[in-house]
């Protein structure tokens, strides 16, 4: 009796998945936003990650989510916890194209486009001092009207997944094939256990959990007939023509960026090819302008960032 108990709630979830995917029609600019901006925190929280967080019971929590990432593609969902990127603030803002380039979709020049992003920490720390691993996941909206509906396009860039003691989140090179490399520290041997549940996690629900590509991007807006054409490597780097501002907490120092210059702004590079010496070649195509942001239960606990499955 208790395995049918277990294989009816099985079949129900798998059912809820698939039904939730099929029907995904896309979302407006500003239903997403409004979502994000629910629930302002008065004080930033600091929500620790740890192996026995990444399980509950036998249910194997961090696999669960994995497979969720890239099976439903809402972009907004009812209440649930992020498990490594736990602290994060939501930014709103512009996605724009300025320069020639080969690739398709919205990679394209001329293209402007309505974006939210969420800029985080993977695992606990948030602090200058701590090692850091910034991340931003970063939702396109084909359009200028806040209240069109369509389906979005999601990218993650990560600097580096184990952290670095770089002191500013502007200053980060932040790629959608990010180091894996940590800076020394002493609990490297605690974040051990958990980078080995998180990699087995992500190698069973996408076959190359390395790098995620971007194809949806150079999919968006695709005319019929037309062929995309997608970069293999896309990274974005605080601006120059803004100076960083020096804040303690992450979220606290991109808050004061835009309070003092207006907005945060990233310039894109893409590239598809290495030198000789392995290293990237990278092109400068635009700018990624946020204006506005918040931190919220919204932005930590509703907003959802679907991962395309890795294509060979």
């Amino acid at each position: 009796m208790k395995i049918t108990y277990k294989y009816l709630i099985l079949l129900l979830l798998i059912s809820t998945n698939l039904t939730q995917a099929a029907s995904y029609k896309g979302s407006s600019f500003s239903e997403v936003w409004k979502v994000v901006s629910s629930e302002p925190y008065q004080f930033l929280p600091e929500k620790e990650v740890t192996f026995s967080s990444l399980y509950s019971g036998f249910t194997n929590l961090i696999e669960k989510s994995a497979k969720r990432t890239v099976s439903n593609k809402n972009d907004i969902l009812p209440h649930f916890n992020k498990l490594l990127h736990k602290n994060g603030t939501c930014m709103s803002g512009l996605w724009e194209i300025t320069k020639e380039n080969p690739y398709s979709g919205h990679f394209k020049k001329g293209t402007k486009a309505l974006m939210i992003g969420r800029a985080s920490t993977t695992l606990s720390n948030t602090k200058q001092g701590d090692l850091r691993g910034f991340g931003l996941a970063g939702k396109i909206f084909p359009t200028l009207n806040t209240e069109e509906k369509h389906e979005t396009a999601n990218f993650f860039l990560i600097d580096n997944l184990g952290g670095t003691y770089e002191d500013n989140f502007t200053r980060a090179d932040l790629s959608n094939e990010p180091g894996i490399l940590p800076s020394f520290s002493f609990s490297l041997p605690f974040l051990a256990p958990v980078a080995t549940a998180v990699s087995r996690a992500f190698s069973k629900a996408d076959k190359n959990p390395g790098i995620r590509q971007v194809y949806s991007i150079s999919n968006l807006g695709l005319l019929e007939k037309e062929k995309a054409v997608t970069p293999k490597y896309m990274k974005f780097v605080g601006s120059s023509e803004e100076f960083s501002v020096s804040e303690v907490d992450f979220r606290d120092e991109l808050s004061q960026h835009i309070l003092t210059h207006g907005k945060v702004t990233f310039d894109i590079f893409v590239a598809n090819t290495k030198d000789y010496s392995g290293e990237k070649e990278w092109n400068k195509i635009g700018k990624a302008k946020f204006d506005k942001i918040i931190a919220s239960k919204g932005c930590d606990h509703r907003l959802h960032f679907h991962h395309h499955k890795f294509r060979p």
